[in-house]
């Protein structure tokens, strides 16, 4: 086995990202990041206990005659490699207006959806996401503004989604495609810098690597890590926190004010996230001020109240309690 494909068997076993006899998915554009994750897990097998391994082509209808052309080759590649194949065809403008959201945001639903239905139960789904994705995707929540679990990047694994690929450098990947003698297409609009994510891959980073240091992508990822160790840590300290500290109910938080407001301001944070969604609600819509104000709540004297996004509000009820109450 070569090198490649040993750094990836690691990855596999270290975050225990296939079972032994489990199915597998591949999210296949086609791409050079896709091509070179199906090859390599249709290589593994030999080694790694997979169940059924299958390709799924998304169509996103958004490029004309180029989807096709991925569509075919798609198609092809996976005869020649003797993998099963499905294709899917969307309509990601559509979705995009109905909804109201980009049509990057669309179409990644879309094929998360597509991926999600064509699972078979127990199975996971493998994207072919690498390093330097997962660096991009920290240098745009930094730029937002994100907390550490923003700044953690991309995981191994989240849910039924592994990448098996997210500590692998994309030259590695090309490397590896162009050793096995793979071809692959590419997406034309991924030269273009109209997208922000595709402005980072392009601009940001490449200037980064000539001017700051050619490991940017590598130490970011590092730095990812340590956030997700971080943010893993401080998550398990609020729920222990509010496992010995707070009443909790289905519409209500009640938290031990003067226990509380000893704490470090970053664990006072990570409860109060911990609260809310233990209420079920979204932190989507929560930001800074938010959670500013229910901090502040700590510090305040009986009668303090402010309303949340998602129909909560934070008010104090005698000296020594804070509660958090969703309104239905």
């Amino acid at each position: 086995m070569d090198r490649f494909s040993n750094d990836i068997l690691k990855t596999i076993r270290r975050y225990g990202l296939i079972k032994p006899g489990q199915d597998v998915i591949v999210g296949f554009s086609g791409g050079a990041d896709s091509v070179c994750l199906l090859y390599v897990l249709k290589e593994l097998r030999r080694i790694l206990p997979i169940g059924s391994l299958t390709a799924l082509h998304v169509n996103h209808n958004l490029r004309g005659e180029e989807a096709l052309r991925d569509e075919a080759f798609s198609r092809e590649f996976c005869r020649e490699q003797g993998i099963d194949f499905i294709s899917v065809s969307v309509d990601v403008n559509g979705l995009a207006s109905s909804l109201g959201m980009s049509t990057e945001e669309a179409g990644r639903k879309l094929r998360y959806d597509a991926l999600r239905d064509n699972c078979r139960d127990g199975g996971v789904i493998a994207t072919a996401h690498h390093a330097d994705d997962s660096a991009e995707t920290i240098l745009l929540n930094l730029a937002r503004g994100t907390g550490l679990k923003g700044a953690g990047g991309i995981r191994p694994r989240r849910d039924n989604i592994i990448r098996p690929l997210i500590f692998t450098g994309k030259e590695e990947i090309l490397d590896y495609v162009e050793k096995k003698g793979l071809s692959y297409v590419t997406d034309s609009t991924n030269l273009s810098n109209d997208y922000t994510r595709n402005a980072i891959r392009n601009m940001i980073l490449p200037l980064f690597r000539e001017h700051v240091n050619l490991r940017t992508s590598k130490h970011l990822l590092e730095f990812g890590m340590y956030c997700e160790e971080a943010d893993d840590y401080f998550t398990h300290a609020a729920n222990e926190y509010l496992d010995n500290y707070a009443k909790i109910s289905d519409t209500e938080v009640k938290i031990n004010k003067n226990e509380l407001k000893e704490k470090p301001q970053i664990l006072r944070r990570y409860v109060i996230i911990e609260a809310l969604r233990r209420l079920g609600i979204p932190l989507k819509d929560l930001g800074g001020l938010h959670f500013g104000a229910v901090d502040d709540a700590l510090f305040a004297g009986n009668g303090f109240h402010a309303d949340l996004p998602g129909a909560v509000c934070v008010k104090n009820i005698h000296r020594e309690t804070c509660i958090l109450l969703r309104e239905d």
